[in-house]
C-alpha cells in the first residue's frame, strides 16, 4: 500500500511538472479539495452467473488543474459496506460547466472475519473508470461514471454445497459533489 501511495504521488507531480512546461500560466493552478456522495448500481459478472445490487458511496478528492483544459484528480472512495477505491483520473474540460474523465482505480476490500473463507472478497482488485461531470457553479457538481472491473474480486454464492465463483464488478455511479 505504501508503494502504491508513493507511486501515485510521484506520478501526479511528474505529470503536473510535464504539463506545466508545455502551457502558459493558468489562473486555476491551485488544488481543489472536495467531497462526493451518491448511489452505485452494480453487477457482479461471473462466467455463468451475475448478480445485481445497489448501494451508496462517499469519498473525498484532490484535483490539480494542469492547464485550462486538463486536470488530474486523486480520490479515496468508500463504497457499499467493505470497499475502498483509490482512483487516479485524467480530466478534460470541454466547457466551463462540463468535464469528462477517465483513469484507473485500485480496489481494496476489507477482510470479513465473520464470514467463511468462500464468502470473502479477494483483498485487491483493479478497475477502469469513465465519467462525466457537470459543474452547477464553482462549488457544486453532479456526476455520472461507469466503473469496469478488470479482476475477479467478488464472490457469487452458488449454494451451500459448492464453492463461490468470483466475478468482476461493473457499476454505474450517480452523485453530487462539493468543492471547497
Amino acid at each position: 500500500m505504501k508503494q502504491f501511495i508513493l507511486i501515485t504521488t510521484f506520478t501526479v507531480f511528474s505529470i503536473s511538472n510535464l504539463f506545466a512546461q508545455d502551457f502558459t500560466d493558468v489562473k486555476t493552478k491551485a488544488f481543489n479539495f472536495g467531497a462526493r456522495l451518491g448511489t452505485s448500481i452494480y453487477t457482479i459478472k461471473a462466467p455463468n452467473d451475475s448478480r445485481s445490487w445497489n448501494g451508496l458511496y462517499a469519498g473525498v478528492f484532490i484535483e490539480k488543474r494542469l492547464s485550462n483544459k486538463w486536470g488530474i484528480q486523486l480520490e479515496s472512495n468508500y463504497i457499499g459496506s467493505s470497499i475502498l477505491q483509490f482512483p487516479l483520473l485524467l480530466k478534460y474540460k470541454i466547457t466551463d460547466k462540463f468535464e469528462i474523465y477517465g483513469g484507473g482505480t485500485l480496489d481494496v476490500s476489507f477482510e470479513q472475519k465473520n464470514s467463511a473463507e468462500v464468502f470473502r472478497n479477494k483483498r485487491f482488485g483493479a478497475s477502469l473508470i469513465l465519467g462525466a461531470q457537470y459543474n452547477i457553479n464553482s462549488h457544486w457538481f453532479i456526476e455520472g461514471r461507469y466503473i469496469h472491473g478488470l479482476t475477479s474480486q467478488f464472490p457469487i454464492f452458488q449454494g451451500f454445497d459448492s464453492q463461490s465463483i468470483y466475478g468482476k464488478k461493473r457499476s454505474f455511479n450517480f452523485g453530487i459533489g462539493y468543492k471547497f
